[in-house]
């Protein structure tokens, strides 16, 4: 079966990108372009929303899948929005491998161009892996190459598709504090006697958030285990302003949940010649294995 194990190198809308094929039949499909995922393929369904008006390339963050938000989480700091990696043209593949699974290895490195917006020294590496028939994992480095400690916020903006949003359940979240960004960053307690529900617009900012949740779509569910992302983040635009956003497809908001492994309420440091590393693993699982413990 291990000869079943693939990575090619590809084009998918007019960007070159790395197929990732498990001997599962699981898949995964990475744009060179801003070291994006934005496919996922596990027991034959697509686990990722990807907008069927995405804009690809040309300096456009690609609306779905999993942009990459670094130095800089959303407005909070004096880059610009999600930072510049999630639509940098400027990122290389380093490595592939497929033993013992498929993997990609993506390098993006200072120049210029970012100095401009952002003045420290830094290497970034995004490894992706297929890890087992029903899991895969993200994980980012951040290399401080500079003399001066690196500073920055980060999130691995993931977009789940679902059936339905409003039919979602997320567990996990249950007692942790939450900013919510549609009341001015109003502090609340999520609470703990019941999952998390999708009702209108829900934008939030999690901080220090346990490192695994549950999001149960129906039958299927999907567990999320963040390392060294202590925040996360909700995001679903709801149906009043998802108007406003050009490149998602009509009613398409009902067809994705944002739950995001991030760092945002405290800055990560990386001191010169230090490495930072986080990442986050997805897996399948049937609904009926949510854990009885983690659907408070």
């Amino acid at each position: 079966a291990r000869s079943a194990m693939r990575v090619e190198h590809t084009q998918s809308n007019g960007l070159p990108a790395v197929q990732l094929t498990h001997a599962s039949g699981a898949s995964a499909l990475i744009y060179v372009y801003a070291a994006h995922l934005a496919s996922w393929v596990c027991a034959g369904q697509e686990q990722l929303y990807v907008s069927s008006a995405a804009e690809y390339g040309g300096g456009k963050a690609i609306r779905g899948g999993v942009p990459v938000c670094w130095p800089q989480f959303a407005s909070r700091g004096d880059y610009p929005k999600h930072g510049f990696a999630r639509n940098s043209a400027k990122w290389k593949v380093v490595r592939t491998s497929i033993d013992p699974f498929p993997c990609v290895v993506l390098e993006l490195s200072d120049d210029d161009e970012t100095r401009k917006v952002f003045p420290s020294p830094f290497k970034l590496q995004y490894a992706v892996s297929l890890d087992g028939p029903n899991s895969i994992t993200t994980a980012l480095s951040v290399i401080n190459t500079g003399p001066e400690p690196l500073k920055f916020t980060t999130a691995l903006h993931t977009y789940f598709k679902v059936s339905d949003v409003g039919k979602v359940a997320i567990h996990g979240l249950g007692g942790c504090k939450y900013e919510d960004s549609t009341r001015s960053g109003e502090v609340s307690i999520q609470p703990d006697d019941a999952p998390l529900t999708i009702s209108g617009e829900v934008d939030r900012v999690y901080l220090s958030t346990p490192s695994e949740a549950y999001i149960v779509d129906g039958e299927r569910a999907i567990r999320v285990l963040k390392m060294g992302f202590v925040d996360a983040v909700v995001w679903n635009i709801g149906s009043a302003a998802a108007s406003g956003i050009k490149d998602m497809g009509p009613n398409e908001w009902k067809e994705y949940i944002c739950y995001e492994a991030a760092v945002i309420g405290k800055p990560a440091v990386v001191p010169p010649a230090g490495s930072w590393t986080a990442g986050q693993t997805f897996t399948c699982i049937d609904a009926s294995e949510v854990p009885a413990a983690k659907s408070q």
